[in-house]
């Protein structure tokens, strides 16, 4: 019998402190769930910043990444490797589709939240990305934030949320929208309660609130929520875009996902589940 396939978890990395960061996140990820991590090399302009500020040649780079690896595997005893590739930061989702990755780890910051590329490589962006702000060190998974949008796609997050709250011993609150419409309420009652079966039958535990302020509001009051529970992830789901689908991030997954309290997300992508098993 063929031995299963272990998609790796990789993390584009460019010698800043937060892909430091980011490559923490990883290496802690993939201990959980015994994956291997791939560290990924662009060459481009921040690669080449790194280079001249410590007066290196890029033939060079391979030791560096090669003593990333071994720090790495010799503290979180997991398999690590990595990759140098030419291009941009948008070459990464060529890239990740042919290793069939499982996750794709990135660290941002305030420059990032308004670099168009990175915006934009996340939203077009078909595996799971996990996204950790600024100097954001790890902390083990205890509470996860699942919103319960007003949307069908929203069931999609189950699977991943089951898996990790599984292998993290996690408690998953569900925090629903809050919808005025008496039809549209009902909808989402029974949207929740699908849900919270799927916890039951997993033994997953759980708690579920509802939102109290008007449907415009639920990303500030969900990120306030998140806060005050103190959550360790949010997961969220990329909202459908009809028109404009090479445009950068949507608006209202944009704050969320580049919350005011730091807060790290995992942004799934709707119908990538169908394709790819954790």
């Amino acid at each position: 019998m063929a031995a299963k396939e272990i998609n790796p978890i990789l993390i584009p990395y460019d010698f800043t402190s937060v892909s430091d960061i980011a490559l923490d996140h990883a290496a802690h990820f993939a201990q959980l769930f015994e994956q291997p991590v791939t560290i990924l090399n662009i060459v481009d302009e921040s690669t080449k910043k790194f280079l001249g500020q410590n007066n290196k040649e890029e033939q060079l780079l391979n030791i560096d990444l090669e003593n990333i690896c071994k720090k790495t595997e010799n503290k979180f005893h997991v398999k690590v490797n990595y990759l140098i590739r030419k291009g941009n930061i948008l070459s990464i989702h060529d890239i990740a589709k042919d290793m069939n990755i499982s996750f794709m780890f990135i660290g941002i910051d305030q420059l990032h939240t308004l670099a168009s590329k990175v915006l934009q490589m996340i939203s077009n962006f078909l595996a799971p990305i996990y996204v950790v702000q600024g100097n954001i060190e790890w902390k083990d998974i205890e509470t996860i934030v699942f919103p319960v949008d007003g949307t069908e796609d929203t069931l999609q997050k189950i699977f991943y949320t089951i898996n990790i709250a599984k292998h993290t011993n996690a408690t998953v609150r569900l925090f629903s929208i809050n919808l005025t419409a008496k039809e549209r309420q009902y909808v989402q009652s029974v949207r929740v309660e699908k849900i919270e079966k799927l916890l039951l039958e997993n033994k997953i535990p759980f708690i579920t609130d509802y939102a109290t302020c008007i449907e415009k509001e639920f990303p500030n009051e969900l990120i306030e929520y998140a806060k005050a529970n103190n959550a360790n992830l949010l997961i969220l789901m990329k909202t459908p875009r009809l028109f404009f689908t090479d445009m950068f991030i949507n608006p209202i997954d944009k704050k969320v996902l580049l919350n005011s309290k730091n807060i790290p997300s995992l942004y799934i992508t709707s119908g990538y589940i169908e394709r790819n098993q954790v």
